[in-house]
């Protein structure tokens, strides 16, 4: 009985050590692949995306791509996307980067608590005031950005604002 149970062992670590080692060699291999053929491509924008998709990180898409196929290249959004806070036929530029907002707080792993959301393009000075981390000063410049340069197209372009910066 001892001899078979001291087999078991043996047999389990084996296989979790070629495991590992065949797990390795994929991930390896399959990065050094997409890295290889993205980059060689010419007229590819370099962006970058976080937040709700399924593989964070930065991306090649060609050139002229929009924020969908960024989506794709991410694998997709997770459950906890909110599909309000994105424009899929959004038109790419160079170097930027996408924060794809969750609806739901699950910091919290015994609850999910829904966010307060505000549209920001119709969001009055109080109610985004309201929002942790904005102030009436904030609330109000955030308005009169808007007023002056129009709607904004993402949510990114919210740190155009003067006083607000990747933190806020």
């Amino acid at each position: 009985m001892f001899k078979a149970i001291i087999a078991v062992i043996i047999g389990a670590v084996i296989l979790l050590v070629v495991m590992s080692n065949v797990d390795k060699a994929t991930s390896s291999t399959t990065t050094d692949t997409t890295e290889t053929t993205t980059t060689t491509e010419s007229n590819n924008l370099s962006l970058t995306i976080t937040g709700e998709v399924t593989k964070t990180g930065t991306y090649y898409v060609a050139s002229g791509g929009t924020l969908g196929d960024l989506i794709t290249s991410a694998g997709g959004v997770t459950s906890n996307a909110d599909s309000k806070a994105y424009n899929l036929d959004y038109i790419l530029k160079n170097n930027q980067s996408f924060y794809i907002a969750p609806i739901y707080n699950t910091s919290d792993t015994c609850s999910q608590t829904l966010y307060t959301k505000f549209n920001i393009n119709e969001a009055t000075s109080t109610e985004l005031a309201s929002i942790n981390g904005i102030t009436a000063t904030i609330g109000t410049s955030i308005v009169s950005y808007r007023t002056s340069n129009g709607s904004f197209t993402r949510i990114e372009d919210v740190k155009e604002v003067s006083g607000i910066g990747s933190a806020t």
